[in-house]
């Protein structure tokens, strides 16, 4: 199997798996931004620039899994009716070396990455909190201010709001 049909088959398990993750709502930060999946996607990369992060990958998942529905098999495949989803991979590599640092375990919460989810004229933001992994290591202040600085540049985007 390539690199993209693992992803796609990774995704799909993810997606048809969301429904029984034992996180709670506490462990992701979401914000709602008063904009099409486009600009909103903007927004959050530059939002994430001026936040000392690199942009490294975009992902259109739900095209991607939509465009292999057919081999794939997933049932019941966006009941929630979004237009778009996609995903941002981004890291600061100061934090990174951070996490190697105080825990080398630690280490494997990066590359960071949030979800945009779309619906009508407005886009969900979805960043899971990086403290949730690293509350109960060395690595706990670092988790702690990935968290801090992501959410900071996420609320710098005009009219989000948590």
């Amino acid at each position: 199997m390539n690199s993209v049909g693992a992803f796609l088959s990774t995704a799909a398990l993810l997606a048809v798996g969301i429904g029984t993750a034992l996180a709670s709502d506490a462990s992701f930060y979401t914000e709602t931004i008063p904009a099409p999946m486009a600009s909103a996607q903007k927004e959050v990369v530059q939002a994430l620039s001026h936040g000392h992060f690199k942009v490294v990958m975009n992902l259109d998942i739900l095209k991607r899994i939509e465009a292999k529905q057919k081999v794939l098999h997933i049932p019941n495949l966006n009941q929630g009716g979004y237009a778009d989803a996609r995903a941002i991979v981004f890291c600061n590599p100061f934090l990174f070396s951070a996490l190697l640092n105080s825990n080398w375990q630690a280490s494997s919460v990066c590359p960071l990455n949030l979800t945009l989810l779309s619906k009508g004229s407005d886009t969900t933001v979805i960043f899971p909190r990086r403290a949730i992994y690293t509350h109960a290591t060395k690595a706990s202040l670092v988790g702690m201010k990935i968290d801090k600085m992501v959410i900071s540049s996420l609320q710098t985007i005009p009219g989000s709001h948590p």
